[in-house]
């Protein structure tokens, strides 16, 4: 029994809500409520209608009573247990009886009353989700064929054969349908519920310290959550510090400044990210010094500050130099890979629910599946300001490296050949002179430190590593050679991924390459890996100098070259051809699916490669627009753009991308690219397709030679 109920409490009451959730509470309390207002209007209309009332209310009239005083005891019951199989089994069982009696007086399975059965399902699956639609479904059809027997049987009435047998139909293809619906709508919000206990758990067991923090009734901030990482920076326990105040994890002279800085945090949120300097103490009572940025998010339904805190303690200058730039190439790699796929299911979650409102006609419908959107909306926007929060965290500035800096790249190598194993050997060379190249040391660092330190790794026994950085063809050279295990051949696409690791079990992330990998692309560099089994790997960074200052493309004009004047729009009944570019199935499947409803015809690719070899079959200006992802294999959306443009091909081009800010980007708009940022609704969508087409039709008005043929 104990199995029964705690199975019915998990599949049933929380499908859509949580043990703490208020809205469990809320949702049991309004159904109740429902049912006091259809239970009263049920007995005014039997009353007025019904022919059977005035001999049967002796039996009625108390039923009618107990029915009433059971949702009204509920209503207590629920706030003291929101959780109970029993009341979730027997409040449909007792409403379906009480229909079904109604029903009887009121002239058997033809009754009005009929129309309560579709109402209760309704309202279960509304709530509840299709656990509790299939449970109150069998109730209705079991109790409208007792209705009909009885009916028969005890009131000796005939039965309308096809009245019935509508009915019936009514009562199993009408919530069918909504179980197809509520399978989607379920779907989704497990997407959702996924993508949050990911975040959560990604940032648990991440090695900057965290904290989560709210007011409570007397508008005092006070902490929720706190990750591991929290007691580096604090002489308290971790669990003692949920629900205490934010003041206790610094010095008392400078608590009254941090619990106000959270206050007005969460009452003036449109100042984020914000940052400040405060004084604590550590697990050992050391004097530390705290830099603290926060910032707010939307967490299940309500209004939560996020704070990260990171040690700048002078005393410790260079190890805390180390370990945060470690931590802000971690953050900015974990969030950047949580926010791509987050933005990816997200477009999945919202598109569907488009596609799908757009199909359906009844407004109650429309209504749930516009929650839909509009909680996908919100997951956008708080990943969106975590995405911001770690890149505030995250960015330097940028400096411009050459022969100067040839002392600090000593020295950064010095540091870490203290740190090798004694049976490894570092070899570097330095050229005296090194291109001029906008990146900042503090990159420069995490490349180096990452690249020697999965060197090292890759030595089993005795090696060496040898480190050359030189001036190549105008480009800084960064090369990291080893003579470690290497690298499988089959795992080589692999090792630039996200959390990609082939040695988890040794405490690797599987972040080191693709925080390198990011701040290559950022600098417009690329990155080269040349490995063999048992021979070693040699990785290359080659990174461009400096452009000549004011360099830029005359193809196209940059956005301050455009015209003052708004752009003309194409029409909105056009029909056009449309090229998708993404490598995402799912994604290039919604985008395809809205672009389709929008009355536009679709052709696709997995990858820039495979649409370049598209309008080599088609014609080079077959299509009115592109619409393409940016990171991608073999040929990403940037580099199709500026390969299209270099053929002369004046199409149009969308850039959508699930990725924050990367340098790359902003070269977009020198090729004529607009870039558009995962999830898209359908509305900008549609803009933004009229918009550049419209563009596009007015430069061919101006210049009719490179119009299409």
């Amino acid at each position: 029994m104990a199995v029964l109920e705690d199975y019915i409490v998990q599949h049933w009451l929380l499908r859509h809500h949580r043990p703490d959730d208020q809205s469990l509470i809320q949702s049991q309390v309004q159904q109740v409520k429902a049912r006091l207002l259809f239970g009263l209007g049920g007995l005014a209309y039997l009353y007025l209608h019904a022919p059977l009332f005035a001999s049967n209310k002796t039996w009625f009239l108390p039923l009618s009573a107990a029915y009433l005083l059971y949702n009204a005891c509920s209503i207590w019951f629920i706030k003291r247990k929101p959780l109970s199989a029993p009341r979730t089994l027997s409040g449909p069982l007792f409403d379906f009886a009480v229909v079904a009696c109604a029903m009887l007086i009121d002239g058997g399975h033809t009754s009005g009353m009929y129309i309560m059965m579709v109402i209760i399902i309704f309202g279960n699956a509304f709530r509840y989700g299709n656990a509790l639609l299939l449970y109150s479904q069998v109730l209705g059809i079991i109790f409208l064929a007792l209705t009909s027997i009885i009916t028969l049987g005890m009131l000796q009435q005939d039965i309308d054969i096809t009245l019935l047998f509508w009915q019936l139909l009514g009562l199993i293809i009408i919530p069918l349908y909504m179980y197809l619906i509520g399978d989607k709508a379920e779907r989704a919000l497990q997407s959702q519920g996924q993508a949050e206990e990911t975040t959560m758990r990604l940032i648990d067991q991440g090695p900057l310290p965290v904290f989560a923090f709210d007011l409570d009734a007397q508008g005092n901030a006070r902490i929720l959550y706190a990750n591991e990482a929290i007691q580096t920076v604090a002489k308290h326990e971790k669990s003692t510090l949920i629900g205490a105040s934010p003041e206790r994890l610094c010095l008392p002279e400078d608590g009254p400044l941090f619990n106000n800085f959270c206050q007005q945090l969460l009452r003036h949120p449109d100042t984020q990210p914000r940052t400040l300097y405060v004084r604590g103490h550590g697990a050992e009572h050391q004097p530390l010094r705290l830099l603290c940025t926060a910032t707010h998010v939307r967490w299940r339904e309500r209004n939560i500050g996020v704070c990260f805190i990171q040690d700048i303690t002078e005393s410790e200058a260079r190890r805390e130099r180390y370990e945060a730039t470690h931590k802000h190439g971690y953050m900015s790699a974990l969030v950047a890979g949580v926010v791509h796929d987050f933005r990816n299911v997200l477009t999945t979650m919202i598109g569907q629910a488009e596609v799908l409102q757009m199909e359906i006609d009844e407004p109650a419908l429309r209504d749930q599946i516009e929650s839909i959107i509009e909680a996908g909306e919100r997951g956008s926007t708080m990943v969106t300001h975590l995405l911001t929060l770690a890149q505030s965290t995250a960015e330097v500035d940028t400096e411009v490296i050459d022969s100067n800096h040839s002392e600090a790249l000593e020295r950064i190598i010095g540091i870490a050949r203290l740190q090798l194993p004694p049976k490894i050997t570092l070899h570097h060379e330095i050229d005296d002179i090194l291109p001029r190249v906008s990146i900042s040391l503090v990159e420069i660092e995490q490349i180096l430190l990452n690249l020697i330190n999965n060197a090292a790794q890759a030595i089993e026994d005795q090696g060496q590593i040898h480190i050359e950085i030189k001036n190549l063809h105008d480009h800084l050279l960064l090369q990291v050679r080893d003579d470690g295990i290497g690298i499988a051949e089959q795992d080589l696409p692999m090792v630039t991924k996200p959390f990609w690791t082939s040695r988890r079990e040794k405490g690797g992330t599987g972040l080191g390459l693709a925080m390198i990998e990011r701040i290559v692309r950022s600098h417009r560099g690329r990155m080269e890996i040349e490995s063999q089994p048992g021979k070693g790997t040699c990785i290359r960074i080659l990174l461009p100098a400096n452009a000549p200052a004011g360099a830029k493309n005359d193809a196209w004009p940059s956005t301050s070259d455009a015209p003052s004047h708004s752009p003309t729009t194409a029409e909105p009944g056009n029909s056009y051809d449309i090229l998708l570019v993404d490598d995402a199935p799912e994604v290039l499947a919604i985008h395809a699916a809205l672009v389709q409803k929008l009355g536009h015809r679709t052709s696709t690719a997995r990858d820039g490669k495979q649409a370049l070899a598209i309008l080599a079959r088609h014609g080079e200006n077959a299509f009115d627009l592109i619409i393409t992802d940016y990171r991608m294999p073999e040929m990403d959306g940037l580099e199709l753009a500026i390969e299209l443009r270099q053929r002369g091909v004046d199409t149009p081009i969308l850039m959508i991308t699930a990725y924050g800010e990367d340098h790359r980007l902003r070269e977009a708009g020198r090729y004529g690219v607009t870039v558009l940022r995962k999830p898209i609704s359908l509305k900008e969508l549609h803009t933004q397709i009229l918009r550049v087409i419209g563009q596009a039709q007015d430069r061919a008005h101006e210049n009719p030679h490179n119009a299409h043929p």
